[in-house]
């Protein structure tokens, strides 16, 4: 009989099966009736209330199947369910899109518990008027813009489940409208700022306790400057980043160093700034197992092997934490232009900015660069547009050029 996870428990003579997710707080539970398999959130984080839940669904499902009534109804819950176990395959099978997870999370957390019971032939621009007020007394505030983008293409997701299965026609979908407040600017790091920062790792970094908690701090130092230096996003991006995704090359007697990367938007491939390539030399030496490969080597052999990880070969995903301590304990945290607590976002945020301003990058090359629209550079970095105007009329640039400037204050 297969072992079972401390997190997952059976009940009903274990036809019904609840259990956790990894990073989720909410119980689930999964069970078969006539060949399908249902899995359901059952919203609770108490375990005797999820197992209740669980217990009431499936007598529910069973009463369905013994009475000849359809399995799967015209119900919204019983379609967004459907969506998601889709969803999750693709996702597992590693075709889906980053952005499922959190169309997954939207319709558990907000559009079954309001639509849940209602069917999806029946929702119309009225109970669509209905939800949008209802979230916004439970979000206790007015969603922006991005929320209900997201919460928009959760919602589509569902209405192309029941297209899809024939419960519903395209020209019966309801139009989801988007008038959310416009997003705010985003915390960053100014010249100065990032200066101070990069300045004082290596010193924090000596303070550490030995053993892992100095190797994750070295993974920071180097973590933070190639995110600053090609613009790539943390997490998706970085921690899908493999060692036979880089490549040198060279071009006019200059060598460049090119990333793949594969986030949200699919892969892309990326040209860092020069000093990225020192960043990437000192993870490839502290690596026990890789180290006595030659890093051009290493990077012509392909080593499908992650970047980011310590010595040992372990990928964490706690890089964000040790950064929040860091900049915490260096009176950083809070970006004093937004009042906003900066995170390892804000290392992106911050190249967009020194790409704008220092090196003069025109937004269609850095929306390229950066695997976002121009609308999207256009939104957040709307408040430079009076500084680049200046330069540009003036003929005038920075004294140190962006690379420039990096590679002087590099540690």
């Amino acid at each position: 009989m297969r072992q079972l996870r401390d997190d997952t428990h059976l009940i009903l003579d274990g036809e019904v099966r609840v259990y956790r997710r990894e990073r989720s707080r909410r119980w689930q539970a999964s069970f078969s009736v006539d060949g399908h398999t249902i899995r359901v959130s059952t919203g609770k984080r108490d375990l005797a209330e999820a197992k209740e839940y669980a217990r009431d669904t499936y007598l529910e499902y069973k009463f369905r199947h013994k009475n000849d009534l359809p399995i799967v109804t015209k119900k919204f819950s019983d379609v967004a369910r459907l969506a998601i176990v889709d969803m999750r395959k693709q996702l597992d099978a590693g075709l889906g899109k980053k952005v499922y997870c959190d169309y997954i999370v939207c319709i558990e957390r907000y559009l079954i518990p309001f639509f849940g019971a209602q069917y999806v032939t029946s929702i119309n621009y009225e109970k669509i008027q209905q939800f949008y007020e209802w979230r916004r007394e439970r979000m206790g505030r007015e969603p922006k813009a991005s929320t209900l983008n997201t919460h928009n293409s959760a919602m589509n997701r569902v209405f192309e489940e029941a297209v899809a299965r024939g419960f519903l026609a395209n020209k019966d979908v309801p139009m989801l409208a988007n008038k959310g407040e416009g997003s705010e600017r985003r915390p960053d790091f100014t010249r100065d700022e990032y200066r101070t920062l990069i300045r004082k790792l290596p010193h924090w970094i000596k303070q550490g306790k030995a053993g892992k908690p100095t190797d994750m701090r070295n993974l920071l130092r180097d973590y933070v400057l190639i995110l600053t230096n090609t613009g790539m996003r943390h997490g998706t991006e970085a921690l899908n980043l493999r060692w036979k995704h880089i490549t040198l090359f060279e071009e006019g007697g200059l060598q460049y160093l090119e990333m793949s990367v594969r986030g949200k938007t699919g892969r892309r491939d990326i040209i860092c700034r020069s000093g990225t390539i020192k960043y990437l030399q000192r993870i490839h030496e502290r690596s026990e197992d890789i180290k006595h490969i030659p890093f051009e080597k290493l990077l012509r052999d392909r080593v499908d092997l992650p970047v980011f990880r310590l010595p040992d070969g372990t990928v964490s995903k706690n890089l964000h934490q040790t950064f929040r301590a860091f900049v915490t304990e260096t009176g950083l945290i809070t970006c004093p232009r937004t009042g906003q607590n900066r995170t390892l976002y804000s290392l992106r945020h911050t190249y967009a900015t020194f790409a704008l301003l220092n090196d003069g990058m025109d937004i269609h090359a850095l929306a390229i660069q950066m695997g976002t629209s121009i609308g999207m550079i256009e939104r957040h970095y709307s408040h430079l547009t009076p500084r680049l105007k200046k330069d540009m009329l003036s003929g005038k640039r920075h004294d140190l050029p962006a690379d420039e400037f990096l590679q002087r204050y590099k540690s």
